[in-house]
C-alpha cells in the first residue's frame, strides 16, 4: 500500500498577483503555453501577467486562472481585495467604522469586535453584548 503524501498550504497568499501566478505556474509544473491552453489565454498575455507589466485582470479572468490552476480565484490577493471593496461600496457605515479602526487607530467598538470574534471562531453569537455604546482598547487586525 502506498502512504498518500499531504501538503497543508495556505488557502490564501499574500503575494501579489505576478508572484502568485508564476508560484503556482511553478508548482504545477505548467509553462504559458500550456496555461494558455487551459485558459484560452495567449501565453505573451500570461507572460505579461507573471512580469507585471500588464494591469492584474478583471475578476472573471482571475477566475478563469484559478480554475486551471485548481485554486479558488480567492486564493488572489486582489481578487480578495475586490470583493472586500464591492462590500463596503455597500455601507458607507462600515468602511467609515473600518476605516476609523485600521487608519486612524481609534478603539474597536464591541458590536464590531463581536462580529469579528464570532467570524474568526466560527459563530454566530448575537450583536455581541451591549449593542455597542461601549468601546474596547485597540486592537490589531
Amino acid at each position: 500500500m502506498q502512504a498518500m503524501l499531504t501538503i497543508n498550504k495556505p488557502r490564501y497568499t499574500r503575494q501579489r498577483f505576478p508572484n502568485a501566478l508564476r508560484g503556482l505556474m511553478q508548482e504545477r509544473r505548467l509553462s504559458y503555453r500550456q496555461l494558455a491552453y487551459k485558459t484560452r489565454l495567449s501565453a505573451g498575455y500570461l507572460n505579461h501577467l507573471t512580469k507585471g507589466t500588464r494591469p492584474v485582470p478583471a475578476d472573471p479572468v482571475i477566475n478563469n486562472i484559478a480554475v486551471a490552476l485548481r485554486v479558488e480565484p480567492d486564493f488572489f490577493l486582489e481578487f480578495r481585495l475586490r470583493q472586500v471593496v464591492t462590500v463596503l461600496d455597500k455601507s458607507a457605515p462600515l468602511a467609515d467604522r473600518l476605516y476609523g479602526v485600521l487608519v486612524r487607530r481609534l478603539p474597536v467598538p464591541d458590536d464590531l469586535a463581536a462580529m469579528l470574534e464570532a467570524h474568526a471562531t466560527g459563530t454566530n453569537g448575537g450583536n455581541g453584548g451591549n449593542g455597542g455604546t461601549e468601546e474596547r482598547g485597540v486592537v490589531s487586525l
